[in-house]
């Protein structure tokens, strides 16, 4: 991980977004069986095209990755 004055918000911003995508699809992969291309971003819940592979495949590698090492959570208005 790279020292910087951004590291600690970096790293908070980088596991959350990490958790709710893996979590958003694995939920809807639960819910209709299916990987979609889009995901409403109120609700989470997977739209047009299904049976879709193409980025939405990526978070299996998503998974695989080693997770940081916590540094405190930053708060932000994302």
């Amino acid at each position: 991980m790279q020292e910087g004055p951004f590291k600690a918000k970096a790293t908070d911003l980088y596991r959350r977004l990490r958790k709710n995508v893996v979590d958003t699809i694995y939920k809807s992969w639960v819910d209709t069986g299916f990987a979609w291309e889009q995901y409403n971003p109120e609700t989470g819940q997977g739209q047009r095209t299904q049976h879709f592979t193409g980025w939405t495949s990526l978070v299996v590698q998503i998974m695989a990755m080693d997770d940081v090492p916590a540094v405190g959570h930053v708060r932000d208005e994302l």
